[in-house]
């Protein structure tokens, strides 16, 4: 029980320096070192009664800040109309200086929040979603019982002597009223009201036929006696800055391929600011707006284990299994002891950003110990036909075993990398892949193996070797994969848009029934003997396609009997040209990244249903 403790403890104080390493890397929020103070509502203008009211174009709510049961800021919003998406929400526009000061009064460990009141006295949830220097967006959950501003109404500015009328709403003014009548704040800019009226900010400007024909953003003060004025954003910018976050009248709502526009920004929490940081150390894009809020998930990361998973010895935790075929359990356990020593987990990165992480298997190589991987591991993203020179590469073999790794050799028209590892590991047991076994056959029933990055657990799934039919395609539909007879497929353009053909294009690549996820991308796929079939690939499709022994056997073997690039000194690595038969331009994608929340990015309207009309 005391040893358990013990690794436990480890374990933990391992990942806290992890996040550590992190925060101090990106960044973290200050400690609280000042207390904040309360903000006080200043009342201005004239107080507007329900049946003035009623007249307004739009409701006008009221945002506030908090910290715990502290208010620290207080302005005004305007409703937008509600959205498409199938979680029902409300969207309020107001100034950016709400997000300034959300900005300027956040510390670690804080509890701030924003507060949504609505014209009843009402107060819901609100998240401050994005944000530009000129306004920002809170949000909260259920469409709300509020009148939504026109943002694409052509409204006519006034003349330059034209009245014109700036309103807002107070937070705790209106709840401390003794009745429940609506009232509004309305202020005239032309007026000489002393101070600022920070309620005012986020609030409409009415021009002379009562509509609107802005939003008030920012105020200031001018002349001798501080007389207070109100700038206010058009309604045509604020209809394209609407455009530009998709929040108004957007194309498309799902989440591939998100990337905020220019010049937008999004708001961070403090309690997610460390899954945020970890976020970036892996290199994955960034969440869309309320996604982390509402336990969005990203999609195909490196992260995702597959089959069942094997503990290395002294592992302080249970291990959670994805299937029940027990696949550790039907192999020997001599088996077992030697794919535990030579399959490795093998990332590459940019300075502290990780760039791709995978599987690798320790192969021998001219009185040498080599990784065997996938070259995705080093291919540009910029370029899919060159490699990434800057690329560092780090080679895990749990426990604690790591090392630096060098890229050696490699073929991008198969996929294949071969890299050095800088220290020498010990009780390995690295393949021989170019030993010739006559009496080996083909086994049709095979394992995948992969090696869990972060915490170096095995993963392996069980398959069966299937003949690739010249007659059959591979396809998926999004995230369902299909395996389908060209004949029975539909001519119509609407099954053609739907299914695609397989990425992954290598006519040397064989099938596998294995499942695996990108933690499996160039693990090796063996007999339950332990014998080397190939190499593993992942496109998402329902079979798992694979690299041969023999090809892989076939483009390496031209330098097995040679030393290594780095041992000779040179510091190039060297790239394998194919040996035999025609050049192939062969395509190796790797399913993206991509957020996905199920209600947020799926369209309410998407599913219709087309029947008949009864008479």
């Amino acid at each position: 029980m005391l040893r358990y403790r013990a690794r436990e403890e480890a374990l933990s104080a391992a990942v806290k320096k992890e996040c550590d390493a992190e925060e101090e890397h990106y960044g973290r929020l200050p400690d609280r070192s000042v207390p904040c103070t309360t903000f006080e509502e200043r009342q201005f203008g004239d107080l507007v009664t329900s049946d003035i009211a009623r007249d307004f174009p739009c409701t006008v709510v009221s945002l506030a800040l908090f910290d715990g049961d502290m208010m620290l800021y207080a302005c005004s919003g305007i409703p937008l109309p509600h959205g498409r998406s199938k979680l029902e929400l409300t969207r309020y526009v107001t100034s950016a200086c709400l997000a300034t000061e959300y900005i300027s009064k956040r510390y670690r460990d804080d509890k701030l929040r924003i507060e949504v009141c609505l014209p009843n006295g009402q107060k819901v949830d609100g998240f401050l979603e994005l944000y530009n220097r000129h306004v920002a967006i809170v949000t909260s959950l259920g469409e709300q019982n509020v009148h939504s501003v026109d943002v694409e109404l052509q409204a006519v500015l006034p003349s330059s002597d034209g009245e014109m009328l700036a309103a807002g709403r107070a937070f705790r003014l209106l709840v401390d009223l003794p009745t429940a009548q609506e009232r509004l704040n309305v202020w005239k800019p032309v007026g000489s009201y002393e101070g600022g009226p920070v309620a005012v900010l986020g609030g409409p400007v009415l021009g002379e036929d009562k509509r609107i024909i802005g939003m008030n953003i920012d105020f200031g003060h001018d002349g001798p006696r501080d007389i207070a004025y109100v700038s206010f954003l058009p309604l045509t910018l604020l209809c394209r800055y609407l455009k530009r976050f998709r929040i108004l009248n957007p194309e498309e709502i799902h989440f591939r391929g998100y990337l905020l526009p220019s010049g937008v920004h999004t708001i961070v929490h403090s309690g997610s600011m460390k899954r945020i940081n970890r976020i970036k150390h892996y290199g994955y894009p960034m969440p869309p707006p309320l996604v982390l809020q509402f336990n969005g998930e990203l999609c195909n990361t490196f992260e995702e284990c597959f089959g069942e998973s094997l503990a290395w010895k002294g592992y302080p935790f249970n291990v959670r299994c994805c299937t029940n075929q027990g696949v550790w359990m039907q192999l020997r356990k001599d088996v077992v002891k030697d794919i535990s020593r030579r399959v490795v987990s093998i990332a590459s990165f940019h300075g502290y950003e990780r760039y791709f992480v995978c599987t690798g298997l320790l192969i021998k190589w001219h009185r040498r110990t080599v990784v065997l991987t996938s070259a995705s591991l080093v291919r540009s993203c910029s370029n899919d036909e060159e490699i990434d020179n800057a690329l560092k590469i780090e080679v895990f073999l749990p426990p604690k075993q790591r090392a630096s790794g060098k890229l050696e050799f490699y073929n991008l028209n198969y996929n294949i990398a071969i890299v050095s590892v800088e220290k020498k590991f010990i009780s390995i047991c690295p393949e021989d892949i170019f030993k010739k076994d006559s009496t080996r056959k083909l086994s049709r029933k095979v394992v995948a193996v992969g090696r869990e990055s972060r915490k170096g657990l095995l993963i392996a799934s069980t398959g069966e070797v299937k003949r690739r039919d010249k007659d059959c395609k591979l396809f998926f539909l999004r995230e369902n994969p299909v395996h389908i007879k060209p004949r029975f497929l539909q001519n119509s353009l609407e099954t053609r848009k739907k299914l695609q053909d397989c990425k992954l294009d290598c006519k040397d690549l064989k099938l596998s029934t294995c499942k695996i996820k990108k933690a499996g991308i160039g693990g090796p796929l063996i007999s339950f003997d332990g014998s080397f079939v190939g190499m593993n690939f992942f496109d998402r499709r329902m079979l798992t396609p694979f690299l041969p022994r023999s090809k892989i056997v076939q483009v390496l073997g031209s330098k097995i009997s040679l030393s290594l690039p780095s041992e000779r000194g040179d510091h190039v690595p060297v790239h394998l040209k194919d040996t035999g038969g025609e050049p192939r331009d062969n395509r190796w994608p790797v399913p993206e990244l991509y957020w996905y929340h199920g209600l947020l990015d799926v369209d309410r309207n998407f599913h219709k249903h087309i029947g008949r009309i009864l008479q």
